[in-house]
């Protein structure tokens, strides 16, 4: 238990960041975009935004597992006539993704779009950046060099945030059976049947769950800390 507490920092690290980066990223250009052209195209990426906002993550993680996984596998490789580990598994275990993983990436990204597309919109309107198109400034350039550096803040904030987060969903879904690779996951669900088995006592057997949930507390308090202190930074007048 030590040890798995110990090393899957690691990997506990290395989700939440990879997470943290990709789903940060795709929403902070969605919400740019659309925010700064405005009009029907704004429209239609919040609408699919918000779609994607009341769909529920545990049905998308079985979504990724049952249908696409499977799909995908069909299409790359015949199990039939391959009975060894399919090519799209390989590759999925080499990157570290899981079911769990994509489903995590492919619902995350909505607020990071939302807060950039509200911060965008408010930009746009100011003085610096009507300058900037006056002068002729193209559309790439207003985004990236004007509205990007001074609406990205708060989603900087959201990811610190949103790393310690990532951790505990994706061990929770470990714990309920579901595909995941977290090494606090892999934990937690080893010691479910010495908690709530045949014979299972918690009291007893507390050393099965109780350091590993610490250590999700603990991951999770500190990225929290350091969003707040992000925020502080970043935004002194708050």
């Amino acid at each position: 238990i030590y040890y798995t507490l110990i090393w899957g920092t690691r990997s506990a690290l290395r989700l939440g960041l990879l997470v943290a980066s990709i789903t940060a990223t795709f929403g902070i250009l969605v919400g740019l975009f659309s925010g700064y052209f405005g009009g029907i195209a704004n429209s239609i990426s919040m609408r699919v935004t918000d779609a994607f906002l009341v769909f529920p993550v545990i049905a998308a993680v079985w979504l990724f597992d049952r249908a696409v996984f499977s799909a995908i596998n069909v299409v790359v490789f015949d199990p039939v006539a391959a009975p060894e580990p399919r090519l799209f598994d390989v590759v999925m275990q080499a990157l570290d993704l899981t079911p769990v993983v994509l489903a995590l990436i492919f619902f995350s990204w909505m607020p990071y779009a939302r807060i950039v597309n509200g911060e965008a919109q408010r930009l746009k309107q100011m003085e610096f950046v009507q300058a900037a198109q006056a002068m002729g400034a193209s559309n790439r350039r207003i985004i990236f060099r004007h509205l990007l550096p001074n609406a990205i803040p708060p989603a900087i904030v959201l990811a610190a945030r949103d790393v310690g987060s990532v951790v505990i969903l994706e061990s929770a879904f470990t714990f309920i059976g579901l595909r995941g690779i977290g090494a606090w996951g892999v934990l937690l669900a080893g010691g479910r049947d010495y908690v709530i088995g045949i014979g299972g006592n918690p009291f007893t057997y507390w050393w099965t769950f109780v350091p590993v949930a610490v250590a999700l507390i603990l991951f999770s308090i500190g990225w929290n800390l350091l969003g707040d202190g992000l925020n502080s930074w970043l935004n002194p007048r708050h």
